[in-house]
């Protein structure tokens, strides 16, 4: 299953740009997990009826017939993919161009468009690429192991079971087994940082099954890895603190959340909801926080030069790598094109051939250069009320 992030925007801005004269298509769709929706081919009708306007919308860009074919060929072998449409989640994305086709199951509802254009279009996903979007939840547990996705509206599993030990007693992936329960780990312990240290009598034993757990523990990182080697969202850690700490101290991602979730050793009967709940406890008070702190560096030099609301202007500062942070509200897209040798952006009405959004560039071109993109109203975080549709803070 395809998470969509940071790099994939990159393959994708790279695929555009060396795609000569041709155009790109870019498809969102509500989808179900499941339910009777799934079960009438609701979903699979939708995107059928997202490719007819596809259809219409490269017919008037003056397209060939026998070209349009070519285009939309991806589209329809997705559309004829019955498995395909028994395994989504509550949004999904379809990238296609020349030669190239890719597509996300996305954890937040997309709406139903179809945008033909000299460039993909991200604006809808922004709110996952976003500092205030998608964290994950890696659950930890002598029986079973578990990872999660998961925004503030949304949580889904992710199968890793092809690459990653569901447990410590799965013997074909592993080398070693552990008997007892998570609460009884060792004979004689103390606890620093969440991490046991073995002391006292039983201490060969204690030291046996101490390293057999940090072995469980590499083996997840090792595998997990695959998924989060180019990731930068939050990571909360679930389970009971000795766990959450050796995989701490072991693990090659930056970016754990330094609070737990504490859960007890029967959380199995723990509904996927609850773990969410527990989650967003963490998580939201870090998103807020992170957000205020930008809105608040932001309005201590409004007006001094080194901030702007003028969406022109911001998506020519934005392609030169000068955003530090930017604040965009949902919107329509705001078209125009960006003048190299002017090096600046022009504003449009109506959508002319050649046209970007100007909201996607600019939210785009920052995310991929390091800085920061905060999407307003999600989150319940509004900081754009006075008509604007951006508010960007550069770097210098």
């Amino acid at each position: 299953m395809a998470l969509i992030n940071k790099n994939d925007i990159e393959k994708l801005i790279n695929v555009q740009a060396n795609t000569q004269n041709a155009l790109c298509l870019s498809f969102y769709l509500p989808t179900h997990r499941a339910g009777k929706e799934t079960l009438n081919g609701v979903d699979s009708l939708a995107f059928k009826n997202q490719i007819r306007k596809a259809k219409e919308l490269l017919g008037r860009h003056d397209v060939p017939e026998t070209e349009i074919t070519q285009y939309l060929q991806p589209a329809e072998e997705l559309l004829n993919d019955s498995n395909f449409w028994r395994h989504q989640s509550e949004g999904l994305a379809v990238f296609i161009t020349k030669g190239f086709s890719a597509h996300y199951t996305l954890p937040i509802s997309m709406p139903d468009e179809v945008f033909v254009l000299d460039e993909f279009h991200f604006t809808p996903i922004l709110p996952i690429l976003s500092q205030n979007g998608r964290f994950f939840i890696l659950s930890l547990f002598r029986e079973k192991t578990a990872f999660y996705e998961a925004t503030i509206d949304k949580i889904r599993q992710i199968d890793v079971s092809a690459f990653m030990p569901k447990s410590m007693s799965t013997t074909d992936s592993l080398k070693f087994d552990v008997k007892g329960h998570d609460q009884n780990f060792t004979h004689s312990t103390t606890t620093n940082n969440g991490s046991n240290i073995v002391h006292g009598p039983g201490s060969t034993k204690g030291d046996e099954e101490h390293e057999r757990v940090r072995e469980f523990m590499n083996d997840i990182d090792n595998n997990l890895w695959q998924i989060l080697h180019n990731a930068h969202e939050p990571l909360v850690l679930a389970g009971v603190d000795h766990y959450c700490g050796i995989y701490r101290n072991i693990t090659k991602y930056k970016h754990i959340v330094s609070q737990n979730i504490h859960l007890n050793e029967n959380s199995d009967i723990e509904s996927i909801n609850t773990i969410h709940d527990k989650a967003l406890a963490i998580m939201k008070p870090l998103m807020q926080q992170s957000h205020s702190e930008s809105l608040d560096r932001y309005e201590a030099v409004a007006g001094t030069g080194v901030t702007s609301e003028d969406i022109a202007t911001v998506a020519a500062e934005a392609i030169h790598g000068r955003v530090d942070t930017l604040f965009i509200s949902p919107s329509e897209p705001v078209w125009g094109i960006y003048n190299e040798t002017s090096a600046t952006a022009e504003i449009h009405e109506e959508y002319q051939r050649g046209d970007f959004d100007l909201i996607n560039l600019a939210a785009v071109k920052t995310i991929a250069q390091g800085g920061k993109v905060f999407v307003s109203s999600y989150n319940g975080m509004s900081e754009i009320s006075d008509g604007s549709s951006v508010k960007a803070l550069f770097r210098y």
